[in-house]
């Protein structure tokens, strides 16, 4: 993954990357669409160095770019289950975050999201092997937390250390949620296991490429990768983050 990471772009992406981010235009200019998902030039031009990464970037990413390359994959692994990419707006639906009440506000609320999994591959989340979760930090910082169905273990990522554990408790209690609502039963949770943010995730050196490592923590996971990549790699994850928009599919 690293090699891959490191590999320079053609004359031909590095030209389509720098008309889009650095040429001229509107910023409300659609440049990337699927379906009804859309990307504005303006936001694409956050995907410059050092800009922090508008939330049309993050969850274009998630639900359009890794979906994509999750179909191609389980096409060349038989027997591979499909992953999810929710949108940030998923766990902040999740926990009322809009709410007026100050009291509801913040708090688990399974009957915002408990159509959500209609849109999973399959309709069932049990079918699934990964299930991704950005998360938006009071508009300030980008995590996120990966529900590993296979391996029955919740895992919280954050590039500046952190661990959110009423967010991972309310992920499990989802699961338990749609158990009992899909399949009629209690979830056996005794196996189930929530993991704080570990020390080896990747850090960011600055405020700003929280997204950016928000996005590649996803892209790494999906591709049973361990997350070897650090700060110095964030300038070219930009740009892959950048082309895979472009292309509608995350790159190899």
């Amino acid at each position: 993954m690293i090699a891959a990471l490191n590999r320079s772009l053609s004359n031909e992406e590095r030209s389509r990357i720098n008309a889009v981010i650095n040429g001229d235009g509107r910023v409300e200019e659609i440049v990337a669409r699927h379906g009804q998902d859309t990307v504005q030039r303006g936001s694409m031009q956050t995907l410059k160095k050092k800009k922090w990464l508008k939330d049309e970037i993050i969850n274009y990413f998630h639900t359009t770019c890794l979906p994509k390359r999750d179909e191609k994959l389980c096409a060349k692994q038989l027997g591979r289950k499909r992953s999810h990419f929710f949108n940030s707006f998923f766990v902040q639906t999740m926990f009322d975050e809009k709410n007026v009440n100050l009291k509801l506000r913040g708090e688990y609320n399974y009957n915002n999201v408990k159509r959500w999994g209609r849109r999973v591959p399959g309709k069932d989340i049990f079918g699934l092997k990964y299930i991704a979760c950005p998360i938006n930090l009071n508009n300030l910082h980008w995590a996120s937390a990966v529900i590993f169905m296979e391996e029955k273990y919740i895992q919280y990522y954050d590039s500046m250390g952190g661990t959110d554990m009423k967010k991972l408790k309310g992920l499990l209690q989802y699961l338990k949620d749609e158990h009992r609502v899909k399949r009629g039963e209690e979830l056996d949770t005794t196996e189930w296991r929530l993991v704080p943010c570990t020390r080896d995730t990747p850090r960011q050196k600055n405020d700003y490429d929280c997204g950016v490592f928000t996005c590649m923590i996803s892209d790494f996971i999906l591709k049973d990768c361990p997350l070897v990549f650090s700060q110095t790699h964030i300038d070219k994850c930009r740009d892959r983050i950048a082309l895979s928009i472009l292309t509608n599919c995350a790159i190899e």
